[in-house]
């Protein structure tokens, strides 16, 4: 089962109620925070896994996307793992065990905390991006989250916490 534990911003795009609970998740790995903002009026959704705080930008959402957000973001999730160099075998098993997706409303103020932080840093990105007069490139932005230094982090980046994390399943 797949926990996206969404901001009140995100929840009513979705147009769905959350339940202000603590999820029950058997395996951490599968819990992701979510947070919705504008970057020069394009919808856009962080998304980070609680855990590793492995996290993916996903920009100019539609309406239509939000209708069908499940999808949507369980496949944001193997493209952004696959881009990062996880084996493939991998990346395939962690998504077999993603299963529905549920939502519930944000529990851990830390996560939330480095959403803004990565938030802030999309931000200043894009708009230097704009400023030298080019279009900012998602997927390179998105390797480029996952190495921000973490504290929290035993290694220190979200994106190496991840592939270690992804190989004990």
């Amino acid at each position: 089962m797949l926990t996206i534990q969404c901001t009140k911003k995100l929840a009513d795009e979705l147009k769905i109620n959350v339940v202000k609970v603590k999820p029950l998740v058997l395996n951490p790995l599968y819990a992701w925070h979510a947070h919705l903002f504008f970057i020069q009026r394009h919808k856009c959704v962080l998304v980070m896994n609680n855990h590793t705080r492995y996290n993916f930008l996903m920009y100019g959402l539609k309406k239509a996307d939000f209708n069908n957000f499940d999808n949507i973001v369980i496949d944001a999730i193997r493209e952004n793992l696959l881009f990062d160099g996880n084996d493939e075998s991998i990346v395939e098993k962690y998504m077999q065990g993603c299963g529905q997706v549920i939502y519930t409303a944000t529990s851990d103020r830390s996560v939330v905390g480095q959403i803004n932080e990565m938030r802030f840093a999309i931000e200043y990105h894009s708009e230097d991006d704009r400023v030298d007069g080019k279009e900012t490139d998602i997927s390179e932005l998105n390797r480029w989250l996952n190495k921000f230094i973490m504290s929290k982090l035993s290694l220190g980046y979200s994106g190496e916490t991840m592939k270690l994390a992804l190989l004990e399943i």
